[in-house]
């Protein structure tokens, strides 16, 4: 599956680059990934009882109009060819690819609340800094995350959670209680 993840993105790439379209295309295929990288929509995709038919009519409900032809046809070929499950791996490899050429990179932050604009933008300086890349932020809420927030980025994840500092907490007392009495 890793070839075919492989030549399918650099096919998507090889398209967005003769059509010039790289900016419009990574936002299509940002909105692609999100749409579809949900369990609900994940189990309607794989689930092999369900027609080809209504999965095309599904990506026309959810897509409407707004797909280029081309990201249409990769998706109805998909179907088509019962790989509904490597749709967003495609896609993502093909969102990590693209950013990489343009010298950007995808962050999430995951928080239990919205972020502000300027909690946001504090992140993506830290990160760019860090990164010395453009680094374009999601920002996502988990009512799970008791309090702070995790950032997930270039297959890192940096955890500034309540829950992580409890942990580690924890287990320094864990640690502290066990070494005295040891003593």
């Amino acid at each position: 599956m890793a070839k075919l993840m492989d030549r399918t993105a650099e096919a998507l790439l090889e398209i967005s680059e003769v059509n010039g379209t790289w900016d419009s295309d990574l936002k299509q295929a940002i909105r692609i990934r999100d749409a579809l990288d949900r369990p609900d929509v994940q189990g309607f995709l794989k689930d092999a009882r369900v027609p080809a038919l209504a999965k095309h009519k599904f990506i026309n409900q959810v897509f409407a109009e707004q797909l280029p032809w081309y990201w249409k046809s990769f998706l109805y070929q998909m179907i088509r060819d019962n790989l509904a499950s490597e749709i967003v791996p495609v896609v993502t490899e093909y969102i990590g690819r693209l950013n990489q050429r343009l010298g950007r990179i995808e962050a999430r932050v995951v928080s239990a609340i919205p972020l502000t604009i300027r909690q946001t933008d504090r992140i993506r300086n830290v990160l760019e800094k860090k990164t010395n890349l453009q680094v374009e932020i999601y920002s996502l809420v988990d009512p799970d995350v008791i309090g702070g927030f995790y950032v997930l980025i270039g297959g890192n994840v940096f955890d500034g959670t309540v829950r992580t500092e409890l942990e580690r907490i924890k287990e320094s007392l864990k640690r502290g209680i066990t070494n005295d009495h040891k003593a």
